[in-house]
């Protein structure tokens, strides 16, 4: 992990808890939107919370979108750099999740577009180039049955599905990574691309469709 990713992961040494009426609720108790809340109010416990509940699943969505882990990276940390930015003006009017994938799209949606107008420069530059295949952070074997799969055989069945996402139009891929790998719901698919729940459940239909005969050979292994 870049030293960037690890500037974002700071934890709490000890529990924190916060103090509602006469009760105190420790902090990785509370709900996501909560956390923000705290955040804006200046907690930087809360703001710890949200990075151990998440970073892990932005960056996973970020990598499957972009494909390469510098840049995944690099990303990922700025969307925990918005929620600071942003945190004084949040509103809990939506699932936080729908909120924190929201901020995650728009940055991808930017990346793509300074690929379309220099497409091939960054298979020029050191460390960006292409795809990284030994860089595998979401394990999308379900985990029952990581024990029984070996290592090579998970790589293998990542890095094919990583190669199948790549045949998928921008706007399937994000549909099915987001309800598939983030399990996020129809509604927050919705609320996130900006389009009517029926579209967002065509996307990922079609997704899933033209997804089929490139991992045909895994079905076994991918959910």
């Amino acid at each position: 992990m870049s030293k960037s990713m690890k500037s974002v992961q700071q934890t709490a040494t000890r529990p924190v808890l916060r103090v509602v009426g006469a009760e105190a609720v420790p902090i990785a108790d509370m709900s996501n939107e909560d956390l923000m809340l705290e955040h804006g109010r200046g907690s930087e416990e809360a703001f710890n919370q949200l990075v151990v509940r998440h970073q892990k699943g932005v960056l996973n969505y970020v990598y499957r979108m972009v494909q390469n882990r510098q840049i995944a990276e690099e990303i990922t940390q700025e969307v925990f750099l918005a929620l600071v930015k942003n945190a004084g003006r949040y509103k809990p009017t939506a699932k936080f999740t729908t909120y924190l994938y929201t901020i995650a799209s728009n940055m991808v949606s930017k990346e793509w577009l300074r690929r379309k107008r220099r497409p091939k420069l960054l298979s020029f530059i050191p460390g960006r180039g292409g795809n990284d295949d030994n860089y595998h952070p979401l394990n999308h074997i379900p985990d029952e049955r990581a024990d029984t799969v070996a290592a090579y055989r998970r790589e293998e069945v990542s890095q094919a599905v990583n190669d199948a996402l790549r045949h998928l139009p921008e706007h399937q891929r994000e549909a099915f990574v987001l309800r598939r790998f983030q399990d996020l719901s129809y509604q927050e698919i919705s609320e996130i691309t900006c389009v009517p729940i029926g579209t967002a459940k065509s996307r990922v239909v079609r997704a899933e469709r033209a997804l089929r005969p490139h991992l045909e050979k895994y079905r076994e292994y991918v959910r």
